[in-house]
């Protein structure tokens, strides 16, 4: 976690990931003064040329653009209209982004994706809506006023998850954290956190998003681990035969009360840990 002890501070790392990593927002004025440089114009022109990130261009909550091929040229002219730039995957071309990209994937064990906005002032990107990354913001150039809530409709959101509508008018929180972003302003939001951003001066920043295992995870892990199994390989007696749907219930009932046992067992023996955390480490290290 060295970048972000340099942005936090080193004391404060502990106090972080125990009382905010997933839990609440967190931000440093002035944190990130040291990482700014690492989005510039001439940062967006050489990751638009070397084309292995994905382009996308929105405009106050409307996708105008989506894998978007064109020039830096091309690209600003939009941004002069109004749109915001969003370059997704952006670590696949500049070094300096990746190894932001690899500090945080090793500290937090899991694949991060970095992304870039460049939005002209007086407009935002996107309007209420909430990611099911945790994300965490360096403010590069200018400035934003961020308004986050929590999330009492879909909490806890995974990419299987997330509705069609997300259904911000039905939430009925009363919190809400208001935290203005500054040149060199660092904050984090915790998945699922409602939030919308306006921007007051052109912003440009790095969003830096990463997903950490989540429950759903282990059972996911469960069918490959429990073939080895020739108990949980027994077939379904499709031939027996019953009276009554009761019967028929009772029968299966009893069957998985069996089952629930020896996945009790399973799930807290040492042995299905090592092979879960050694399968599922979403970066180089396990």
């Amino acid at each position: 976690m060295k970048i972000l002890s340099d942005i936090i501070g080193h004391e404060g790392i502990g106090n972080f990931t125990a009382n905010f990593f997933t839990r609440m927002p967190y931000s440093v004025p002035s944190g990130a003064k040291n990482f700014t440089q690492k989005l510039t114009w001439e940062v967006i022109k050489d990751i638009l040329d070397d084309n292995k990130s994905i382009l996308r261009i929105v405009k106050n909550g409307v996708m105008t653009r989506d894998y978007a091929s064109m020039s830096f040229e091309e690209a600003q002219k939009f941004h002069q209209m109004g749109h915001t730039l969003l370059l997704k995957n952006a670590e696949k071309s500049s070094k300096e982004l990746l190894n932001l990209a690899d500090d945080f994937s090793k500290s937090f064990k899991t694949e991060v994706d970095i992304q870039l906005y460049c939005t002209p002032e007086g407009h935002n990107a996107f309007g209420w809506h909430y990611d099911v990354e945790e994300v965490f913001i360096i403010q590069a150039k200018g400035s934003k006023h961020y308004t986050i809530r929590p999330n009492t409709i879909h909490p806890n959101p995974l990419v299987k998850s997330i509705p069609k509508d997300l259904g911000y008018e039905k939430e009925t929180s009363d919190i809400e954290i208001k935290v203005l972003m500054k040149e060199g302003d660092f904050l984090y939001i915790p998945s699922g956190w409602w939030h919308v951003a306006e921007t007051q001066s052109e912003s440009m920043h790095i969003s830096i998003g990463l997903m950490p295992r989540s429950v759903i995870d282990i059972v996911e892990h469960l069918p490959n681990y429990l073939a080895k199994n020739s108990f949980w390989r027994t077939r379904f007696p499709v031939h027996q035969s019953f009276e009554t749907i009761e019967d028929k219930i009772s029968f299966y009932k009893e069957g998985f009360e069996t089952l629930s046992k020896d996945l009790s067992k399973i799930i807290q023996d040492e042995d299905f840990i090592l092979d879960f955390l050694t399968n599922n480490s979403r970066n180089s290290e396990s």
